[in-house]
C-alpha cells in the first residue's frame, strides 16, 4: 500500500524538494511523453523518495500538470499580475517575450509532448481546470475592459480570439520550418496581433 497523499501533520513541505519533483517530472516528459514518466523514474532523476513524493501527488498526471503550471508562472513572473496591467503594456511584454519562449527547446518539446496526448488525458483536463482556465477569462476580461475604455476597438468575441491566437503561435512552433529567427517571430507576432484587434490604438 503507498503512503496516504497529503498528510494533516508532519513536517512543512519543502519548496526546494516540490521543485526537484516538478523539475524531474518536466524533464522526463518532454524526453519521452507521458509513457517515460512514473514515480520511480522521477524519484531517481530528481533524489526524492518515492514516499515523498506519494505525500504530495496522487498520480503522475497531477504531477505534470503542476510542473506545467509552475513553468507557465516562471515565464510569466517578471511581468507581476497582468490581469490587472494596461493592454497596452500586455502586449508590449508578450511581444518582447513569447519569441524567445518559441525558440526555447523545452518549450518546443513541451509542445509536442502535450499535443500528443489523447483527448481523454487526464493531465488536459487538470491543466485546463487549475491553469488554461483562470488565465482565458481573465485575458478575456482584460480584453474587454481595453474595449470599454476606447484603448481596443471592437471585434471579434476573446474566445475566439485567444483560439486563433494559440493556434497561429502553435503551428509556428510545429510546422513552420526551423530557422527562424528571434526577430522574424517578434514581426510575425506584432503582425498576428495587429489582424487580431489586440494591439492599441
Amino acid at each position: 500500500m503507498r503512503p496516504s497523499p497529503n498528510p494533516a501533520v508532519g513536517r512543512p513541505r519543502s519548496p526546494d524538494v516540490d521543485a526537484a519533483i516538478l523539475e524531474a517530472a518536466l524533464a522526463l516528459f518532454v524526453e519521452g511523453g507521458l509513457g517515460a514518466v512514473s514515480f520511480e523514474q522521477i524519484a531517481k532523476r530528481s533524489g526524492v523518495s518515492r514516499t515523498a513524493i506519494y505525500r504530495r501527488w496522487e498520480s503522475k498526471e497531477e504531477i505534470i500538470a503542476r510542473a506545467l503550471g509552475r513553468l507557465r508562472e516562471q515565464a510569466e513572473a517578471t511581468f507581476g499580475d497582468w490581469a490587472e496591467r494596461p493592454i497596452s503594456e500586455v502586449m508590449d511584454w508578450f511581444v518582447e517575450n513569447v519569441p524567445r519562449q518559441m525558440l526555447n527547446p523545452l518549450y518546443r518539446g513541451l509542445s509536442r509532448s502535450v499535443l500528443a496526448l489523447g483527448d481523454s488525458s487526464k493531465i488536459k483536463a487538470i491543466y485546463s481546470e487549475a491553469v488554461l482556465r483562470p488565465r482565458r477569462e481573465a485575458f478575456s476580461a482584460l480584453i474587454r475592459r481595453a474595449r470599454s475604455s476606447g484603448a481596443l476597438p471592437d471585434g471579434l468575441d476573446p474566445d475566439l480570439i485567444q483560439d486563433m491566437l494559440s493556434g497561429a503561435l502553435l503551428h509556428q512552433i510545429l510546422l513552420e520550418p526551423a530557422g527562424q529567427t528571434e526577430e522574424q517571430l517578434r514581426e510575425y507576432i506584432v503582425r498576428l496581433l495587429g489582424g487580431l484587434g489586440l494591439l492599441p490604438r
